[in-house]
């Protein structure tokens, strides 16, 4: 299911309702491991769509958190231009359904750095106000950290294959498990980007996926969520890069914890 720019953003190149994340988190297997998403789930999820003259393209996930406000990463909106730019929101298929949105403002992280992949976190003010119904809500965010060891679900339209780089129409999910930030760094260490370390706390979170899957182009921006103690499915993290695609290695997410008062102070 995404990355690069020279290393790993997965801009594409062209979830889950709370009633069901328990049930695919238990192990379903017609939704788990990069498999379709069952119908009614992912209703927070957003595909940001980019446009030039007559063609149009999926290029980042993202995930409503208010009736004005989309989140995703920063490098799917840094240096964008708006009106290239629209969203839709309400359907699990790229090639029809949903709700489509103009957009009224990008806003990047003031600091993200894309040398580095720092702040990767942005948000998206649309034109008027979704519409909220079944397909259509908003997820909650996480205000503290997210535990370790915690079972979470990520959903995209990322490249299911990378090699014939060819993309789903139907969303995808995959479970993932959070991993400690310094277990992280030291496996990114031997990565082929180990410039890309520490992964700070608390502004950047790391998730194990199963081998051979995980995140690819496209799925940038995308929400990673998990169900708490009392069954409501929160957000926990914004993908922001992974090493390309399915390797052995953790993804990398930004932290919802991290930016929580930043994302707060923008959307007031």
């Amino acid at each position: 299911m995404f990355f690069h720019f020279g290393i790993l953003l997965l801009l594409s190149q062209g979830l889950l309702g709370e009633g069901n994340v328990s049930e695919a988190i238990d192990g379903d297997s017609r939704i788990i491991g990069g498999k379709d998403a069952s119908p009614g789930m992912a209703n927070y999820q957003v595909s940001i769509r980019g446009h030039r003259r007559h063609q149009e393209w999926h290029s980042c996930g993202g995930s409503i958190i208010n009736e004005e406000y989309v989140l995703t990463a920063a490098h799917c909106v840094f240096k964008k231009n708006k009106n290239d730019m629209s969203v839709v929101v309400g359907s699990h298929t790229i090639n029809k359904g949903g709700d489509r949105y103009q957009i009224k403002k990008l806003i990047p992280h003031a600091k993200y750095s894309k040398p580095v992949v720092k702040n990767d976190i942005g948000l998206i003010q649309i034109e008027g106000k979704f519409k909220y119904n079944d397909k259509v809500q908003p997820i909650e965010l996480l205000k503290e950290m997210a535990p370790i060891g915690k079972k979470c679900l990520f959903t995209g339209w990322g490249y299911d294959n990378l090699r014939e780089e060819t993309v789903p129409n139907d969303l995808q999910m995959l479970e993932y498990v959070t991993i400690s930030n310094d277990d992280c760094t030291k496996q990114l260490k031997r990565s082929p980007y180990p410039k890309l370390v520490p992964i700070d706390k608390p502004e950047q979170l790391c998730a194990k996926r199963p081998n051979h899957k995980g995140a690819c182009y496209g799925d940038s921006g995308g929400p990673l969520v998990i169900q708490e103690e009392k069954n409501k499915t929160v957000q926990i993290g914004v993908v922001s890069w992974v090493v390309p695609c399915a390797k052995d290695f953790p993804d990398i997410f930004a932290s919802v914890h991290g930016y929580y008062d930043w994302i707060q102070s923008k959307i007031k």
